[in-house]
């Protein structure tokens, strides 16, 4: 796995997706505090929340392991580990800490194009899971607010949204939960638009890991130098058959002299 050091990391892909999910995040939280628990969203966006931790979590303990100074970042990043724990909401606000580190970096950082640039892969994931859980948050949460109080809708808890909108992601289709309001049905297409979308950065970055352009000019050098090494081979073989060949030749011309003599 790439080492990275202890300034790059704050700036690589998966480090800016933290830092729009913790906006998100925060958003969620502070939503949390005006809405009664005993309201159908507030389930929701518990539920949210638990995943944007766990996105959280997988992010910083990435981060963990490549950097070259675990202690270092263990020190400097403490409080977004202790932000991640899901459950208690307070914790979130601990998140501020990255967000003002992470801003100020941008503010003083003129290479963010360029590293992005050289981590495309990294960067394709980072957008894959950012996209994810804008879909799944603003769609589920929109979803239940349209269909929750329609007549004849079968979209009426959080579970009901989260599952109806993992399936519509997917392009699954299982048709068990569906829309019935105009307004449902149009943020329905959209969501199976960024859909398609979404599986279709994920099939290009699996091509991308199949066919890795460093390891297809690795395996053309490996072939490059094995011809070589044939035709080295070969060459040399015809220097010693050729070698072979002066010598017997040079052995029937003192032959023919002894004879004449």
């Amino acid at each position: 796995m790439k080492k990275i050091d202890a300034v790059k990391h704050e700036l690589n892909p998966m480090s800016l997706m933290a830092l729009v999910l913790s906006f998100m995040s925060l958003a969620i939280v502070t939503s949390l505090i005006f809405i009664p628990k005993t309201e159908r969203v507030y389930t929701l966006f518990l539920g949210l929340d638990t995943f944007i931790c766990l996105l959280f979590w997988c992010q910083l303990l990435t981060d963990f392991v490549r950097s070259n100074e675990k202690w270092d970042y263990l020190k400097r990043h403490w409080p977004d580990f202790i932000a991640s724990i899901p459950v208690i909401e307070a914790l979130r606000y601990a998140r501020l800490v990255q967000i003002f580190r992470v801003i100020r970096l941008l503010r003083s950082s003129h290479q963010i194009i360029s590293r992005i640039r050289s981590n495309r892969r990294e960067a394709t994931i980072a957008t894959i899971f950012l996209l994810l859980t804008v879909l799944v948050t603003v769609g589920s949460a929109m979803m239940l607010m349209l269909e929750g109080n329609a007549p004849d809708s079968n979209i009426q808890s959080a579970g009901d949204a989260l599952w109806w909108v993992f399936v519509t992601i997917s392009t699954v289709g299982y048709g068990d939960h569906y829309p019935v309001t105009t307004f449902g049905k149009m943020l329905a297409a959209v969501i199976i638009i960024c859909g398609v979308g979404l599986f279709g950065m994920v099939a290009g970055l699996v091509s991308s890991m199949i066919s890795d352009p460093a390891k297809q000019k690795e395996l053309d050098a490996r072939r490059h130098e094995e011809e070589w090494q044939q035709m080295l081979t070969t060459q040399q073989q015809l220097l010693e058959r050729l070698a072979h060949l002066e010598q017997r030749l040079a052995d029937s011309q003192e032959k023919a002299k002894l004879t004449q003599e």
